[in-house]
């Protein structure tokens, strides 16, 4: 007999395990996420069963955390798959969790899925369970089609099926900003008594201020200029908007200056963008002054964060950002688009700059005024910080186990997205 608060809960990440470091294949700021909220509910005494699909002979049951586990499941082959073949197997995967869940003789409280596929294999389990469906979608597919990048492929009529499909059948919608909020409601005509928006949330004990000149002699910089960039490589995120920003900046600039990429290459055609990339920058004669450091731990981020003088996030769509984020919290200004969370965690003109437009003239000289102005950067940092401060995981898994504990309480929905 299930309790009046939430015990343990299952959560479904299917196309992506939250073993590998964010930023590398399909890790990303999703990864952070779960990660994050999981061990803040653990903290909170609520147990988290992680289920993602086995793409190689990990084992099958590994303890991330205390009272947090990742379960890799069989279905398919032990090896990634192509995105087209991801849905193929979502059955078998939802069979999985059920089978390893009846042999443990465990009763989760809530399925919580993250992504579409995912919420596809959660419907299933819900039903089989008789327990409430709380889906996070992170990125959505129209919204995606509507910012694509010049050369990108549009999201397939699968997956904007699958995103009907969960958000008609779960009973609560997680939106990461006002801005999900209103795709869900506008763009998928989502039941307004099933939307909740939850920040996302930083980890202020990991991502903080610190001592610049010691973090880039651990980097191997000196004392000239540096921009950043930390995420997944792929055509998405506008990187090459960055380096053709930068190629600008270097004639323009009185200092020397470096630009360093922190992420590794991501989907299908992550290679093809990798390689474009470094083409584009030698093209530009900047090849010399760009640094590609593949994807790196997520402990050794703050570092990273803190020696450069500004990051850039120039992404054509984002769920929320969380690159900008923990570069805030670290001091550090973000210049970028605002999409996504970036306008709700960026202040335009008080801790970075936003620019509707994607001229690379434009973004440069924005880069320009800040890096030539020691007062200004200094004062966007501290504002930068303050903007942080109002961002936590704890904050994040506290709404998220108020409302764990009234789905499960009430069984209704309505009772907890107001």
């Amino acid at each position: 007999m299930r309790g009046d608060s939430v015990e343990r809960t299952a959560v479904v990440v299917y196309h992506s395990s939250p073993l590998p470091e964010p930023g590398s294949g399909d890790a990303g700021g999703m990864t952070v996420y779960v990660r994050a909220v999981a061990t803040a509910l653990a903290d909170r005494g609520v147990k988290t069963d992680i289920f993602t699909r086995a793409t190689s002979e990990v084992p099958a049951v590994v303890e991330w955390y205390p009272g947090v586990r990742v379960i890799s499941i069989e279905a398919g082959p032990l090896e990634p798959i192509a995105k087209e073949e991801h849905r193929r197997y979502i059955p078998e995967f939802a069979a999985g969790i059920r089978a390893f869940a009846m042999a443990e003789g465990i009763l989760y409280d809530i399925v919580h899925s993250h992504y579409w596929q995912s919420g596809v294999a959660a419907m299933e389990l819900a039903r089989a369970w008789s327990v409430s469906h709380v889906h996070s979608h992170h990125t959505l597919g129209k919204v995606k089609n509507s910012y694509l990048a010049p050369g990108d492929e549009p999201e397939p009529q699968s997956r904007l099926d699958g995103e009907d499909d969960v958000i008609r059948s779960a009973d609560v919608l997680v939106a990461s900003t006002d801005d999900e909020w209103r795709h869900l409601a506008c763009l998928y005509l989502a039941d307004h008594d099933k939307l909740k928006t939850i920040h996302p949330g930083v980890d202020r004990a990991l991502f903080h201020p610190g001592d610049r000149g010691s973090d880039r002699v651990r980097l191997g910089l000196g004392d000239e200029a540096v921009l950043l960039y930390v995420g997944r490589i792929q055509r998405l995120k506008g990187i090459d908007l960055a380096i053709s920003a930068f190629a600008e900046l270097v004639p323009a600039l009185d200092r020397d200056v470096r630009f360093v990429i922190v992420g590794g290459a991501s989907g299908p055609y992550g290679e093809i963008e990798l390689e474009r990339l470094k083409e584009l920058a030698s093209r530009l004669g900047v090849a010399s002054k760009v640094r590609f450091e593949g994807p790196q731990p997520h402990e050794k981020l703050p570092t990273y964060y803190r020696a450069a003088d500004a990051v850039l996030v120039c992404s054509h769509s984002e769920s929320f950002g969380l690159a900008a984020l923990e570069a805030h919290a670290c001091g550090t200004p973000v210049v970028g688009t605002p999409v996504g969370g970036l306008s709700y965690i960026v202040a335009d003109g008080a801790s970075g700059f936003l620019s509707e437009s994607r001229d690379p003239t434009e973004f440069a000289g924005r880069l320009k005024t800040l890096l030539s102005d020691d007062d200004l950067r200094r004062d966007f940092g501290v504002c930068a910080v303050e903007r942080a401060a109002t961002f936590s995981w704890a904050t994040t898994a506290s709404e998220f186990h108020e409302l764990y504990d009234r789905l499960l309480g009430e069984g209704l929905a309505e009772a907890c997205t107001c």
